[in-house]
């Protein structure tokens, strides 16, 4: 091993030790969701040296990999190790390339370096995917007799654990193609003072092309110049040039303050958010520059009606409540003893979706309304899982169909149903589903042969609000694959719980997006339990049912009273 290779693995350590926080096996659950609070700046700082003199391909390679680690983060140093021409065409901030382990450079002309544990993220910082092992090839040349690389992937190519100290997980939130609703779309941004500015970078790139999960109603070409310092007080002071000024209709710059407050909020130092397009300060009609946190509400990608209640099944009648006690609804599932197995409840609380016992059939009918009747909107199904509803009361159904999943949606006044090919879903053994309430990712836990997976797809919509179509379901929490999972939930607007049990009951919350960290600390539980009931508004109880015992996973040791004898199933809305 060369000395350079040696200085590198010992800053590595260094920095895997100084930083690297390990999740507890157990313990009560604490929120690191995109809708967190970001970490503080790490205290290590590093500032590498540049190129010195005589030194060989390999250890410049090796530098040039240890300069991109300094910190506060910077390449100012990684680019001297370039040539001339390689430090004009690099563009490091196009790609993020992460890395668990660092072989033995090797080569003069051409220095291969082994990568092994990769992960990719884009240029806003969304994950892209991992690969078991990568080598990457450095060419070379020489300019005044010193080696210099003369070619260079554009990408940060950093350590797994440096980067888990230095950057953050949030969301950026764009809106549905129907600009009704938010969706929030995680991505990882430095900490500190450069979080701000790489969070509306973000904002400012289109977040998909054709048919769209999602838009920003920021007008192209606005990031010349772009910077979001925080003052003492707290403001976002968001500076853009280089657009169109007219482009900044009312419309506009009222859903592009919404994506602004609802993205910047994340940072625990932000109060207020003031935008700067040119020599004009955005506001919203009649009021001050400074706009407020709640700018925004009604966008809420949770659902800004939606009510905190729980609602379940006591002796086959729909009850709404809390988990201190439940009240019979008024409206035809709550008023007669029903032979159902499931519910599912709008946002509002309004209507409710009810499986019969044996799987085939579904009735709608108002929560509360006892004049109008149930309506039977599915019949002929053969195992329907409990459905769930998103903003624009679409009724997503999953009928497993003997191991042949159909996964369709009711929608409109005369209960239109439409069936729905999900890639990787469609036609599975699919064990359990999520439909997010902004409409925007299915979620399903499918029967594989080395166990069950969770997967994820997004529903693509046009800007009328018609489903178009499915991607292709990718796995994520790979981790899971050899466990049984017996239930998944909803925890925040891109993180979903899932129940594993195997020897004991445990909680973990993984990323719907697929990236490698886990956002909440695993939760073991007393005794078996069977189902979780969870809500992905923050601060929302979160619980776990086995029978009659329900379980608070924030306090997992603190005993609640037993649910009523008779409950068989319990549900938040969605």
């Amino acid at each position: 091993m060369t000395r350079a290779l040696r200085l590198l693995v010992a800053l590595l350590l260094l920095a895997g030790l100084a930083g690297c926080v390990r999740m507890p096996s157990e313990g009560p659950v604490e929120a690191r969701t995109g809708s967190g609070r970001p970490p503080e700046t790490p205290r290590l700082y590093f500032d590498p040296r540049p190129p010195q003199p005589g030194e060989t391909p390999s250890e410049i390679v090796t530098h040039f990999l240890e300069a991109m680690t300094a910190t506060p983060i910077k390449t100012s140093v990684a680019r001297q190790f370039l040539s001339t021409s390689a430090q004009e065409a690099w563009r490091p901030e196009k790609a993020i390339l992460t890395y668990a382990e660092a072989g033995e450079p090797l080569g003069d002309l051409e220095v291969a370096q082994p990568l092994a544990g990769i992960n990719r993220y884009d240029d806003r910082g969304a994950w892209q995917g991992r690969g078991a092992a990568h080598t990457l090839r450095f060419a070379m040349v020489q300019e005044d007799g010193e080696w210099r690389i003369d070619r260079a992937p554009d990408a940060v190519i950093v350590p797994e654990g440096w980067f888990a100290d230095w950057y953050q997980r949030v969301s950026l939130h764009f809106f549905d193609p129907t600009a009704q609703i938010l969706v929030p779309e995680p991505v990882y941004v430095p900490v500190g003072d450069q979080s701000g500015a790489a969070m509306v970078r973000g904002l400012l790139a289109d977040p998909s092309d054709g048919p769209q999960v999602a838009r920003t109603f920021f007008p192209p070409g606005f990031d010349e110049g772009l910077s979001v310092p925080i003052t003492p007080g707290g403001i976002a002071e968001v500076t853009l040039s280089g657009g169109d000024p007219g482009a900044l209709d009312e419309a506009t710059t009222h859903r592009m303050l919404a994506q602004l407050v609802w993205t910047l909020r994340q940072d625990p130092r932000v109060s207020a958010v003031q935008v700067t397009v040119g020599d004009r300060e955005l506001g919203l009609p009649g009021g001050p520059t400074q706009v407020r946190l709640d700018v925004g509400a009604a966008y809420d990608p949770t659902g800004a009606q939606a009510t905190g209640d729980l609602f379940g099944l006591l002796d086959g009648r729909l009850v709404r409540g809390s988990a201190d006690g439940f009240e019979p609804t008024a409206g035809p599932l709550g008023a007669a003893q029903l032979s159902i197995r499931s519910v599912g409840v709008d946002l509002a609380g309004e209507r409710a979706a009810a499986v019969a016992a044996d799987g085939r059939s579904v009735l709608v009918a108002p929560v509360d309304d006892g004049e109008d009747a149930a309506v039977q909107v599915v019949s002929g199904a053969r195992d329907l899982l409990p459905p769930h509803w998103d903003f624009a009361d679409r009724l997503w159904l999953v009928d497993r169909n003997r191991g042949s999943a159909r996964v369709q949606y009711v929608v409109g006044e005369r209960s239109r149903r439409v069936a729905i090919d999900v890639p990787g879903i469609t036609g599975r053994q699919v064990r359990h589903f999520l439909v997010s309430r902004d409409g925007s990712r299915l979620v399903a836990v499918v029967r594989t042969r080395a166990g069950d997976r969770v997967r994820v797809s997004r529903l693509l919509h046009d800007e009328r609000g018609r489903v178009l179509r499915a991607t292709r379901a990718r796995g994520i929490a790979p981790g899971l694959a050899a466990e049984r999972i017996s239930d998944l939930g909803w925890r925040s607007p891109t993180a979903v719980s899932v129940l594993i049990n195997d020897e004991l009951s445990q909680v973990r919350t993984v990323s719907v997006e697929g990236a490698p960290e886990e956002v909440l600390t695993p939760t073991r539980l007393r005794g078996r339990t069977s189902r979780l009931v969870t809500s992905p508004v923050e601060g929302a109880g979160v619980y776990a049912v086995g029978g009659s015992t329900i379980t608070d996973m924030a306090s997992p040791d603190l005993d609640l009273a037993a649910l009523p004898d008779g409950m068989e199933f319990l549900t938040y809305v969605g």
